[in-house]
């Protein structure tokens, strides 16, 4: 059986152009408006402040919207001016977010009572002051109080894919870097919630695009 021939003096070619065209315009159309649209929440975020909020046990949660980059936006306008980021991004063959916070562990007194009195009566004060802790401190016979004691850190973290070598299979990796040499992470649990395909992304919508589109070009 001889497979159907395409009569190519049949196909509208004028109308399968005009098809083309509508679908370029829209797709150019929905692509302007995509970046726009990145474009102004990338502004908010870069300008939006910390928000809080509690949890039920009162536990305090720190928010803020997220800036959209490109990777190449990315190292040109934050990277280009963090060595240490940049020597980080440099490890990953795809960085999907990079996320940066300062955080400032306070202490307002902290109190150690000697069990026992020294038998006699002095008072000393002082202060350290150190890139990575301050503190403050007054000792007496009757024990040592801690008070404005300050930690400050520095967090980068970088999630995306890294390669062992250039055609190797890609692995998803998050790393964290802490300025503060006195903080050592215990334990990292980074979970990848995947989306679920919408019914305009499945292989059975582009067969049935094909089959239609094949159809109106055969008539």
């Amino acid at each position: 059986m001889e497979a159907p021939q395409i009569n190519l003096h049949r196909i509208n070619w004028q109308r399968i152009f005009l098809i083309g065209i509508i679908i370029a315009l829209l797709c150019l159309n929905y692509v302007q408006c995509e970046n726009q649209n990145i474009a102004t929440s990338t502004i908010e975020a870069q300008n939006s402040e910390i928000s809080t909020y509690k949890l039920k046990n009162g536990q305090l949660v720190t928010s803020q919207k997220v800036a959209t980059l490109t990777e190449k936006e990315l190292k040109e306008q934050i990277a280009s001016k963090d060595k240490e980021l940049k020597e980080i991004i440099n490890k990953f063959s795809d960085v999907k977010y990079v996320t940066k916070y300062v955080t400032k562990t306070k202490f307002d007194t902290i109190t150690l009572a000697y069990k026992d009195s020294i038998p006699c009566n002095f008072q000393k004060t002082d202060a350290i002051f150190t890139d990575w802790y301050s503190l403050a401190y007054k000792s007496n016979q009757h024990g040592v109080e801690v008070y404005d004691m300050v930690i400050p850190d520095s967090v980068t973290i970088v999630t995306g894919y890294k390669r062992k070598w250039f055609l190797g299979s890609k692995t998803l990796v998050v790393d964290i870097k802490h300025d503060n040499p006195f903080v050592n992470p215990e334990y990292i649990q980074q979970i990848e919630v995947k989306e679920k395909k919408k019914w305009y992304q499945t292989d059975l919508l582009k067969v049935g695009i094909g089959i239609i589109g094949g159809i109106i070009i055969t008539r």
